[in-house]
């Protein structure tokens, strides 16, 4: 998902996003052990996913505390 995607979205909508890549994230986990996943690469971007999701809440709640 794209930045700017991100920031058009609000604060409830990116923690439920974020909730729900970290849970892809651990299933992807779970079945790299198991030898299951297929695309490894998978693991990659939902790791960058969830940094990009906690970047954009974390500016929002920066540009907040501004006003």
């Amino acid at each position: 998902m794209k930045v700017a995607e991100l920031r058009k979205q609000k604060p409830a909508e990116l923690s439920k996003l974020l909730t729900s890549t970290q849970k892809d994230l651990a299933d992807a986990r779970r079945g790299l052990a198991a030898g299951e996943l297929v695309n490894p690469r998978v693991i990659t971007t939902h790791r960058k996913t969830i940094a990009r999701i906690m970047t954009v809440m974390s500016e929002q709640i920066n540009k907040e505390e501004e006003n």
